[in-house]
């Protein structure tokens, strides 16, 4: 992993170990979220010239709860590809914002979808492209293990145009979301 990429991972951590602290005794409604996971290339990065394969993936997102089952998000991520045997190393990383909603009442399990916008820069071989605009969606579970914090397994789907080729991926990945406040 290159500097700029352990700039980026030390970025997310802080974010995610600093932001329960910074807002204790704040209103419940607020919660942070860390995500671990892989990478899953699609179209363009799986073509020839690229044939990118599964990397690592990991973010942390700030979270309002808006009402029972809606909650605002926004947040920074980073997602990196894998290839053996080709001329490229490609990433992705910046930032993302939008809706998650929330399916049901009960609250030990909870399905839910999230969509929004996100604004991203890939790298390629070590040289930075322009800030592209495109859109986060995903599904997943929240699984309450104490008051206060969740394990959320989910799939996300990511895309957006970058220069002549167009980044779009999935990840998998399982976060830890953490409820704060007083």
């Amino acid at each position: 992993m290159d500097m700029r990429h352990t700039t980026a991972a030390m970025v997310v951590f802080t974010l995610t170990a600093l932001a329960p602290t910074a807002l204790q005794g704040q209103d419940d409604r607020w919660s942070v979220e860390g995500r671990l996971g892989s990478t899953i290339p699609t179209g363009d990065l799986t073509g020839p010239g690229l044939n990118q394969t599964a990397g690592l993936s990991f973010g942390a997102d700030l979270m309002y709860t808006v009402s029972p089952n809606l909650t605002v998000f926004g947040g920074a991520g980073h997602h990196r590809f894998a290839c053996d045997d080709c001329s490229a190393d490609v990433s992705s990383t910046g930032l993302d914002g939008g809706i998650k909603y929330l399916f049901g009442a009960d609250r030990s399990a909870m399905p839910w979808m999230r969509a929004g916008v996100m604004v991203h820069r890939p790298e390629i071989d070590d040289q930075e492209g322009d800030w592209n605009a495109g859109l986060d969606s995903g599904v997943g579970i929240d699984w309450l293990v104490t008051d206060r914090l969740t394990l959320v397994p989910a799939l996300r789907y990511n895309t957006y145009g970058a220069e002549e080729t167009t980044l779009s991926y999935f990840t998998i990945d399982l976060g830890g979301h953490l409820h704060v406040g007083s």
